[in-house]
């Protein structure tokens, strides 16, 4: 399984076929494994998830990631950040 390979070509062929499926819980599991942090949040997007959307912007300051903070805000509609 994934979880004992620990790779991240699995996880990420999880994460599509999931996606595929429309199991989105572990869609998200496998973008975190990848930290695939803009599909994770276009994801947060598309399931009403504001409150992770938040903290995906606060992860994207810490990371001093100008365009995943600009989309974040952007998703929240928060034009001051």
């Amino acid at each position: 399984t994934a979880y004992e390979m620990s790779d991240d070509e699995c996880w990420h062929r999880l994460g599509l076929e999931a996606l595929r499926q429309g199991n989105h819980q572990v869609v998200e599991m496998s973008y975190q494994r990848t930290k695939n942090f803009e599909r994770l949040s276009f994801l947060y997007l598309l399931t009403g998830n504001v409150e992770k959307l938040r903290k995906m912007l606060r992860i994207a300051e810490m990371r001093r990631d100008i365009m995943g903070r600009f989309h974040n805000a952007l998703f929240l509609g928060s034009a001051s950040e």
